[in-house]
C-alpha cells in the first residue's frame, strides 16, 4: 500500500515537472505574437506617414505652379499697360494733321474787340490812372469799344459785403450805374436821372416820393455810413448836403470814376437807405448817351 502511494507521487511530481517544461513555449509564443503586432502597426504608421508626405509635397508644388501663373498674368498686364502708355505719349507727340478753321473777317474783327475790351475791363485799378491825368469832358466817346466794354460789366443785384452784409439788406432795388461827370465833382450834387429812379427806386420810396427833400443814410464803398440829403427836381434825383464830403473823403474824379447806387430797407432800422460803390476805369472822356442808354438802361 505504501509503495503504491509512493509510486503515485512520482507520477504527480513528473507531470508538474513537464507543466513547467511547456510553460516557456507559451511565454515565448505570446512574445512572438505581440511583436509581430508591433510590427504591423510600425508598418501601417510608415505608411499613412509616407501618404502624408507625398500629398504635402503635391500640393506645395500645386502652389508654387498657381503662383507663378498668378506672376506670368501680372508681368503681362503690366506689359500692355506699359505698351498703351507709351503709344499714347508718342500719339501726344505727334502733332496734329488738321488744319484749324481759318476766322472769317467778321470773326476776327470780334475776337480782336473781345480782347480788348479784355484788357480795358482788367484796367480798373486806380494805379492805372495817374494823379495828373487830362480829363476832356467836352470830347464825347462813342466808340464801339467802349460800348463793348461798359456793357459786359455789370453791377451785382445787391451791395457788395464790403459795403454792408447780406442780411442786413431786406429790401433792394435794381442798381443804377452812372459815369461821374464835372458837375457831379464840383457842385455839390450828384445827379441820378428821374426815369432811372422811377423805374428803380420808386417802389422803396413809398411816402419818401411825395416830399421834396429827404435825408438818407448812405453807405460807402469802404462800409462808413453818411448822411446825404437828397432832392427831389423835375428832371433828376439829387443827392446834395454832404455829397461833397463824400467826394472829397474818396477822391472821385469826372469821367474815369463810375457809381453804383443801389436803395434798400435796412433790416433792423427798418428805414430806406443808399448804398454806393465806385469803380474807376482808365476813360478821359464822357460816354455818349447812345452808349449810357445801352450800358445803363438809361433813357432819360
Amino acid at each position: 500500500m505504501a509503495s503504491q502511494t509512493q509510486d503515485e507521487e512520482e507520477v504527480h511530481h513528473r507531470k508538474k515537472e513537464d507543466a513547467l517544461d511547456e510553460e516557456p513555449e507559451l511565454i515565448d509564443l505570446n512574445i512572438e505574437a505581440k511583436h509581430e503586432d508591433d510590427d504591423n502597426i510600425v508598418a501601417s504608421e510608415s505608411s499613412e506617414t509616407r501618404e502624408a508626405k507625398r500629398q504635402k509635397v503635391e500640393q506645395e508644388v500645386k502652389d508654387a505652379n498657381q503662383e507663378d501663373d498668378a506672376k506670368k498674368i501680372a508681368a503681362s498686364e503690366s506689359a500692355a499697360t506699359s505698351q498703351q502708355e507709351v503709344k499714347d505719349a508718342i500719339t501726344m507727340m505727334v502733332p496734329s494733321t488738321t488744319t484749324p478753321r481759318s476766322l472769317t473777317q467778321e470773326e476776327a474783327k470780334a475776337k480782336e474787340d473781345d480782347a480788348r475790351a479784355s484788357r480795358m475791363l482788367a484796367s480798373t485799378s486806380k494805379d492805372l490812372v495817374r494823379p495828373g491825368l487830362e480829363i476832356n469832358d467836352y470830347d464825347v466817346d462813342d466808340s464801339e469799344q467802349t460800348l463793348m466794354f461798359l456793357t459786359r460789366w455789370k453791377a451785382p443785384e445787391t451791395p457788395p459785403e464790403k459795403i454792408i452784409h447780406r442780411s442786413l439788406v431786406e429790401q433792394c432795388s435794381r442798381p443804377i450805374q452812372k459815369q461821374l461827370t464835372t458837375s457831379d465833382v464840383t457842385q455839390n450834387r450828384l445827379s441820378l436821372s428821374n426815369s432811372q429812379v422811377r423805374k428803380k427806386f420808386q417802389q422803396l420810396l413809398g411816402d419818401e416820393s411825395g416830399r421834396k427833400e429827404s435825408g438818407f443814410t448812405v453807405y460807402g464803398p469802404d462800409g462808413k455810413v453818411h448822411e446825404i440829403w437828397v432832392r427831389k427836381k423835375k428832371r433828376s434825383f439829387d443827392l446834395t448836403i454832404g455829397w461833397w464830403t463824400f467826394v472829397e473823403q474818396y477822391g472821385l474824379k469826372e469821367c474815369c470814376d463810375f457809381v453804383t447806387v443801389w436803395m434798400f430797407m435796412h433790416s433792423v432800422t427798418r428805414r430806406i437807405c443808399l448804398a454806393v460803390d465806385v469803380t474807376r476805369f482808365a476813360f478821359r472822356k464822357q460816354v455818349s448817351k447812345r452808349i449810357s442808354q445801352a450800358a445803363f438802361d438809361d433813357s432819360a
